[in-house]
């Protein structure tokens, strides 16, 4: 039905505009066309085009950017816009920041950039915590890894200050003039490392 009313106004239509190519005065012809145009469609015409372009709508496939366009700020309502990745790194950087004795130092920049690297933390996304303890635990219980730990640190320091970096040898003593040593890195992380098995055991 919707089909044969909508034939019917193109029918309506090409009557109309038929005689522009049939005449060999065709400028005259569409003057006068200009000056008496058409009459408005009928409301059952109206009607008929309404429901055809419902019936194509109805034929096209879901779209969800057009989908996510609708609902616009509805469509995270409820949720948190934060991604998760960043929000455990963000919670693993203020706590080493609370809990180390400079916030901003080399010692807490680097152990910042080992956590947010490491892939453990991927694992704990909702408790990143737990991935900053095993990363902590793992620098100081294997002397290779506290070695390059330090050695990180002291290039840190050295961006910071500008001072040349001091790397403490193996079987050697730290030098002399080096603001950080692996004993003074090991006292650091091993108080990290208490303050998060405290906050594990807390009570929320």
């Amino acid at each position: 039905m919707i089909a044969w009313n909508f034939q019917a106004v193109l029918t309506r239509i090409f009557a109309r505009i038929q005689p522009f190519w049939q005449s060999d005065s065709r400028s005259k012809q569409i003057d006068q066309h200009l000056s008496n145009p058409a009459p408005p469609l009928k409301k059952a015409d109206t009607d008929t085009l309404a429901d055809l372009q419902r019936e194509i709508r109805s034929q096209r496939r879901f779209s969800l950017a057009e989908a996510i366009g609708r609902e616009g700020g509805s469509f995270m309502k409820g949720e948190s816009t934060v991604p998760r990745p960043l929000r455990a790194a963000t919670e693993v950087n203020q706590f080493i920041a609370a809990h180390l004795a400079d916030p901003t130092g080399p010692v807490s920049t680097t152990l910042y950039h080992w956590v947010s690297s490491d892939i453990r933390l991927s694992r704990q996304l909702d408790t990143p915590l737990i991935a900053l303890a095993q990363v902590t635990e793992g620098i100081l219980t294997e002397p290779t890894t506290l070695s390059e730990f330090a050695r990180q640190v002291a290039i840190a320091h050295s961006h910071l200050t500008g001072d040349r970096p001091y790397f403490h040898k193996p079987n050697a003593p730290p030098h002399p003039q080096a603001s950080y040593t692996q004993d003074s890195i090991t006292a650091d992380l091993t108080a990290l490392l208490q303050q998060i098995k405290a906050s594990e055991r807390s009570p929320e």
